[in-house]
């Protein structure tokens, strides 16, 4: 393990549990718009305007960069507190790169999801790319 004390230790992992239920919550969001699509194109039948629909996507996937964003913090934190030139820094180097990819992969899709609720149109995107 890093050269965390106990108490930022558990700090970290909290953040983690935290950013891991987020992103359950995000998903049940995310199923919840696919089912919709789903009803629609199978009975013609949709729980949700296309304008919640947007909303919701939009909302959803700022709260996945808010995740993203105490996943990215969490790896900071692990990769600052490994030792220098050891196999542990290297691998939370490694982790972290992936964060700071899905942070930029997070805000891309949150600019798309903003464009279509701007210009009020439903893409395959806000269906088929749900989650990061």
């Amino acid at each position: 393990m890093s050269d965390h004390s106990k108490e930022e230790n558990v700090l970290l992992l909290n953040l983690n549990l935290i950013s891991s239920v987020v992103f359950i919550l995000a998903s049940l969001v995310s199923l919840g718009i696919t089912f919709d699509e789903r009803g629609d194109l199978i009975k013609g039948k949709r729980y949700f305007t296309n304008k919640q629909v947007l909303d919701l996507s939009l909302y959803n996937r700022i709260v996945i960069l808010v995740a993203v964003l105490i996943s990215l913090y969490v790896g900071y934190k692990n990769y600052e507190g490994e030792q220098s030139k050891t196999k542990g820094k290297y691998k939370s180097g490694l982790l972290l790169s992936t964060n700071v990819l899905t942070l930029v992969g997070a805000v891309i899709i949150l600019y798309v999801s903003y464009l279509n609720r701007k210009e009020q149109s439903l893409t395959p995107s806000d269906v088929e790319n749900p989650l990061i």
